[in-house]
């Protein structure tokens, strides 16, 4: 899908550019026509305004990303006034799906957040933020256009069309490797990679073991538990980790953000690295920047 949004727009800035070229013609004489004898980068005016064009979708894309960053804070000073202020928000608002089930099932009263407060704020952000860069797409052409003549336009324009395709394929390519790198978290593919570093050297064939079958995903980090009747088992990672939430919330605490070692099934010392986990958080922050 963004494969295809980014060559459309490419075609359509091109198709923009034509019927400008075209447009301002029809005033030129016949000897000067853009559409006749083109755009020449050869020329000081033309090439100048070229480098600043491509330097224009940068601009455009910081003002954003600056935006981003701004309403993001707000966002977060927002939601931790609201866990300071409401009554066992805390508690409840990390719950999945199961354990709310679970929560009403036990008669616990789920707090609920002020939506209505997170959603002014990233509606008003979205408008206010983006009016400094609506101005410059708007404007920069006008001003050039005005003070310095059609071929520096047309040279702008060049720079601005050339750069932002090659800027929008990058930040495609980076947004969707953040957004894989999550979900390969979250499914528990990066368990079984990271040593857990207690002052002691590690084996020269630690992350060999690691790349083998077997020495990474949730399968390399089974834990043993016991059962009813006294039998030993290996159970998945993640219900071993919900029955330690349950019964010793300290030390699940301490495993999820990376203060206390999860023996792999080959005896190696790792850091948890599932969902809820530092490296998941990570991903999360990085596929919501990218």
């Amino acid at each position: 899908g963004k494969g295809f949004a980014i060559g459309s727009a490419a075609l359509v800035s091109l198709a923009l550019f034509g019927a400008f070229v075209t447009r301002v013609s029809a005033d030129m004489p016949e000897i000067e026509k853009l559409s006749v004898k083109g755009v020449n980068l050869l020329s000081p005016v033309v090439f100048a305004f070229l480098v600043f064009g491509a330097m224009v979708p940068y601009w455009f894309s910081a003002l954003t990303m600056r935006s981003v960053g701004e309403a993001a804070n707000a966002m977060v000073k927002e939601v931790a006034r609201q866990w300071s202020e409401i009554e066992g928000l805390s508690e409840s608002a990390g719950l999945d799906f199961k354990e709310r089930q679970d929560w009403r099932e036990a008669g616990k009263t789920l707090a609920k957040p002020d939506y209505q407060v997170c959603i002014e704020i990233a509606t008003k952000a979205s408008l206010r933020e983006m009016i400094a860069p609506g101005v410059l797409v708007i404007c920069t052409p006008i001003l050039v256009g005005t003070f310095c003549g059609v071929q520096a336009v047309a040279g702008l324009l060049t720079g601005a069309i050339a750069s932002s395709v090659q800027l929008a394929i990058s930040m495609s390519n980076t947004g969707g490797a953040w957004d894989n790198a999550k979900k390969y978290t979250e499914k528990g593919e990066l368990n079984g990679y990271f040593p857990f570093r207690d002052g002691k050297k590690l084996s020269d064939n630690w992350y060999l073991q690691a790349e083998m079958d077997g020495g990474h995903g949730e399968a390399a980090l089974e834990q043993k538990q016991m059962t009813e009747d006294g039998q030993e088992r290996r159970v998945n990672i993640k219900t071993w980790l919900g029955d330690l939430q349950k019964t010793d919330k300290a030390r699940y605490d301490k495993i999820m953000a990376g203060e206390e070692p999860v023996e792999s099934v080959d005896g190696r010392k790792c850091i948890y690295a599932g969902k809820k986990s530092q490296a998941h958080a990570g991903a999360v922050v990085g596929d919501t920047v990218g």
